[in-house]
């Protein structure tokens, strides 16, 4: 039956921020000729899908919940994809390196077999900012936490929420791509949401705003107004604003680049 099902699995990246989600996603294709129906098998009590993480001291990880999946179908010479989000089972939460492999199992004594082994890391980021708030909807204490993250080829800005009294990240999560020459500002409102503004391409800053209980607002994106520069300005009532800059839309604008392009692609006219 192995031969018949080919199973892979690959992660959503190779590189993790501390408590972002860490998405495992397995591929099943069916090469048996016929429909399979692949289930939990009654007779036991192991789950048709499992996962076998390691650390990087080879140290199996134990799960901290159990994980249940419903039954899946798989057409004849198809393939269907499942992801797990590893992070609320397993702790992958710590820095380190992991290596992962899912299990695979088949009902009615099928047997099972183990796909390739994937590899990622965590890490914690370089801190830049934090800074305490109460959140007025609960009354708890929150910590907002900003981080970058280097890797070979970027930088990012991530973002991590604490809930003080319990020590648990509620939420974690990336805002956007970061020049590290420039250091991301940030500061509260009068509702205590947090307003983030960073330096994510060249003469483009991006002011994202994430609120007590964790929601990300958005994100809008500015150039430099002439002889300035964008920058966090709160008024005396709270409010927090942007000024020094012009409102930039990247999506219009790669549009208006496409526009240009396809004209500059069209024939020259010969005139005679």
């Amino acid at each position: 039956m192995e031969a018949q099902v080919k199973a892979s699995l690959s992660m959503s990246k190779k590189e993790y921020i501390a408590h972002e989600p860490v998405v495992a996603t397995v591929t099943l294709t069916n090469n048996a000729g016929r429909d399979l129906l692949i289930h939990t098998d009654s007779r036991t009590t192991l789950n048709w899908l499992d996962f076998e993480i390691k650390n990087s001291r080879g140290t199996a990880l134990s799960p901290l919940a159990a994980m249940n999946f419903g039954a899946v179908t798989i057409p004849a010479g198809r393939s269907i994809t499942k992801s797990v989000d590893l992070t609320g089972t397993f702790r992958v939460t710590e820095p380190g390196r992991f290596r992962c492999k899912a299990v695979v199992r088949l009902p009615g004594g099928g047997g099972q077999f183990v796909t390739n082994t994937a590899y990622f890391n965590v890490t914690r980021g370089r801190r830049v900012y934090s800074q305490r708030v109460g959140d007025p909807a609960s009354g708890n204490v929150r910590e907002y936490r900003l981080s970058i993250h280097n890797t070979s080829r970027k930088a990012s800005l991530y973002l991590h929420l604490i809930d003080i009294r319990t020590g648990r990240t509620m939420q974690a999560f990336r805002m956007g791509d970061v020049i590290t020459s420039k250091t991301p500002k940030a500061t509260v409102d009068r509702g205590n949401n947090l307003h983030v503004l960073f330096l994510t391409a060249p003469n483009i800053y991006a002011h994202g705003t994430v609120t007590p209980a964790g929601k990300h607002l958005g994100t809008k994106y500015y150039n430099p107004a002439p002889g300035r520069k964008p920058a966090l300005a709160t008024f005396t009532n709270g409010e927090v604003v942007i000024s020094g800059g012009i409102s930039y839309d990247p999506r219009e604008a790669a549009q208006s680049r496409a526009r240009l392009r396809k004209l500059s692609e069209r024939p020259r006219m010969t005139y005679r």
